[in-house]
């Protein structure tokens, strides 16, 4: 008998003498535990349960570097996920938000909005008025108009929706009021760097800037990202 082969069967039987005679928290090649096998195998939530009695390790990472709560996550375990949360299964990683399992979660909103209570997550499903809302904004023709409703903006979970949703070929200008709004969260601050290839602004060179005022306001709002977040960091 083996985790391997345990974790593949239905035979609750089964499942408890292995439970009782195997290591809860035995390393398969794949640095795997029981517990992530038993979830990624599907086993029936009776199983899971028989499992975590044994007091089994839920910080466990394997050689992916995920953690049997990220398992649940990516094969869109539901009611896994919410046993795990019964047993107080660790949310935050030490690594960051970007490291945790709502981020991994996050294609997934329904899913992602059971982890808010991970550190610096956003709830991502919008009640219809905050859709509404958003959209409004989103698809005001002035941008000088769109940018004063940005700032006027002091919910977080609407200032993340607008920067996920934001149509970039419209310029840097509405994202930097986003940017200097301060309901704007670390996450946004993020999601915002990675949309706008916030990378390949600040590797520009100074010749390459200096024929085009939108590109310098390019690089300047990659720069005034990298500090927001580079000081958002430094007090943690």
């Amino acid at each position: 008998m083996n985790w391997a082969e345990v974790s593949k069967s239905k035979d609750m039987e089964i499942v408890r003498t292995a439970v009782h005679q195997l290591d809860p928290n035995e390393r398969d090649s794949r640095g795997r535990t029981p517990i992530m096998l038993f979830v990624t195998n599907r086993m029936p939530l009776e199983g899971i349960k028989l499992l975590l009695e044994r007091n089994v390790d839920l910080e466990a990472e394997d050689k992916l570097g995920d953690t049997v709560l990220k398992k649940a996550v990516k094969f869109k375990q539901v009611e896994v996920i919410k046993l795990l949360l019964e047993y107080e299964v660790e949310l935050n990683s030490p690594k960051g938000i970007l490291a945790t399992a709502w981020n991994t979660a996050r294609m997934n909103n329904a899913i992602a909005d059971l982890l808010l209570n991970t550190k610096g997550a956003i709830r991502l499903t919008l009640a219809s008025e905050e859709q509404c809302e958003v959209d409004y904004i989103l698809y005001e023709e002035s941008l000088e108009n769109m940018c004063n409703m940005i700032t006027d903006l002091s919910s977080p979970v609407l200032l993340h929706a607008i920067v996920n949703g934001y149509n970039w070929d419209d310029g840097p200008v509405p994202m930097i009021a986003a940017l200097e709004n301060s309901a704007c969260e670390e996450i946004t601050l993020l999601d915002m760097y990675e949309l706008m290839e916030g990378d390949y602004w600040l590797e520009q060179d100074e010749e390459e800037l200096s024929n085009s005022s939108w590109k310098v306001c390019w690089r300047s709002l990659a720069e005034k990202l990298t500090k927001k977040i580079n000081l958002l960091n430094s007090r943690i």
